[in-house]
């Protein structure tokens, strides 16, 4: 049985939205350091960090177990400070569900920038 559904969380950030965004566009193998326990490793296997069609593949832990994944950047709207992934490979697609998206979202709210992490699965 397949689940199907979509998640929406908010994430209050201390850091602008051009930040993060810069973050998970174009440099997103410095969350190894940012975040050493939970990411492992962050691969570029096809295209150019941060254009749409890019191919990714990660090592993180889960529940104390060690997982991959493999995304594409499906789009990228630079005005909207938004990014959307497609796993197409991995632990979530072989193992879990059929299809995931990932968008990510920066919503500035006065002095801080509100991240939006809208899953779909």
């Amino acid at each position: 049985m397949a689940l199907s559904g979509k998640l929406i969380g908010y994430i209050e950030i201390s850091k602008t939205g051009d930040i993060f965004h810069d973050l998970l566009r174009h440099n997103p193998d410095k969350l190894v350091a940012i975040t050493p326990d939970r990411v492992h490793d962050c691969e570029l296997h096809e295209g150019e960090r941060g254009a749409v069609g890019s191919v990714f593949s990660w090592k993180y832990t889960h529940e104390g177990k060690k997982k991959v994944a493999k995304k594409i950047i499906e789009a990228v709207n630079e005005e909207k400070h938004m990014i959307v992934y497609k796993i197409v490979g991995g632990d979530l697609v072989d193992e879990l569900y059929k299809s995931f998206r990932v968008t990510f979202h920066i919503e500035p709210k006065g002095d801080w920038a509100g991240g939006c992490m809208d899953l779909r699965v």
